[in-house]
């Protein structure tokens, strides 16, 4: 980059642009009273919009993370990355990979992953490749996707990083979202809120932010048993993660399909593209402040000037998931459409 204009030029003008940070820190937006219900009560919800960096997810800055991890010696030598994942991991590694010098990302998806996810993976050049064992697998286990990317990065020229336990999952949380929001929000902030997918963003984060205020409360989000959201895991399913986030985290709240996308659409529609997860996230923050109103110890987290601030994350944009909002979402959502006579 050549000044802060945001020229990116020469030779490495792509790779440089793709560097997380180069567009500085992501924007941080607090929620006006129509999308916050406890505005009365003294709470403030920010929200930190992680899809404002180049490939548009907070996936590339793990993936961007693992892949400079990797040694000179195993980058020079590896032509093919694998990792088991249908979402922005796979999608960012896809175009990241190549300014890395690796010319092939195999992505292992499960069968039921919908065929707009698939094409979207084929646009940016990703191989699909099919396992069915579990959607969910324990990443210890042998047998399922894990497992098989583990196997498969054995082979000569084949390379798996394993976001489920790579600390570059983590570092990324820790330096893309938490020293920025601490930077951005400082000691105001008492609550920081996450959804549980790898665990990396909740960790990372959650592990720095509570270095700098020990009484900082996370919280994390996962899918309530019986519904579908792109990107976090079910409830059941996050105690078979590879990252400790069950030392960090204070409080997790399963929410359904339908809150996370009434949540996203009431956000879209206030000028925020956000995806599902995000929604999600909203829904949980209201379930839990409720929850603490009635317990009687929201008071607990207000800093010094008696205010609850708390920051969420904004994952990725809505586009992927357009058809989903019009299956999940009943019609009464959505304006009807008139001929002209």
């Amino acid at each position: 980059m050549s000044n802060n204009k945001k020229v990116f030029e020469g030779v490495n003008a792509m790779k440089d642009f793709l560097t997380p940070g180069s567009l500085g820190m992501t924007p941080v937006v607090e929620l006006p009273p129509s999308l916050n219900k406890y505005a009365k009560d003294g709470v403030r919800i920010f929200i930190k919009l992680m899809q404002f960096v180049p490939l548009g997810n907070i996936k590339s800055m793990p993936s961007w993370s693992m892949l400079s991890l990797m040694d000179k010696e195993t980058l020079k030598n590896t032509k093919h990355l694998v990792e088991y994942s249908s979402g922005n991991t796979v999608l960012s590694l896809a175009i990241l990979s190549r300014h890395f010098g690796i010319p092939n990302l195999h992505a292992i998806i499960t069968p039921d992953v919908p065929e707009h996810k698939k094409r979207l993976l084929k646009l940016v050049g990703a191989d699909l490749m099919i396992s069915h064992g579990p959607r969910s697998p324990d990443v210890h286990s042998n047998m399922g996707g894990v497992y098989e990317a583990k196997q498969l990065g054995k082979r000569k020229g084949w390379h798996n990083l394993n976001q489920y336990i790579n600390p570059g999952n983590t570092n990324a949380g820790e330096e893309y979202v938490a020293k920025e929001l601490w930077s951005q929000l400082g000691d105001d902030l008492t609550i920081f809120v996450s959804t549980i997918g790898t665990a990396g963003t909740i960790y990372g984060a959650g592990s720095y932010l509570k270095s700098k205020n020990k009484d900082m409360y996370i919280a994390g989000t996962s899918i309530k048993k019986g519904s579908s959201i792109p990107g976090p895991r079910v409830d059941e399913a996050i105690l078979k993660l590879g990252i400790p986030w069950y030392d960090i985290v204070d409080q997790v709240i399963p929410i359904d399909a339908f809150s996370a996308y009434e949540r996203s659409l009431a956000l879209i529609r206030a000028g925020l593209f956000v995806g599902p997860s995000t929604g999600m996230q909203l829904a949980m923050i209201e379930k839990m402040i409720k929850e603490m109103k009635i317990k009687k110890t929201l008071n607990k987290y207000r800093n010094k000037n008696k205010e609850v601030v708390i920051a969420f994350v904004a994952c990725d944009m809505m586009h992927p998931y357009i058809d989903d909002y019009f299956k999940i979402l009943p019609d009464r959502y959505f304006k009807k459409e008139h001929k002209l006579e």
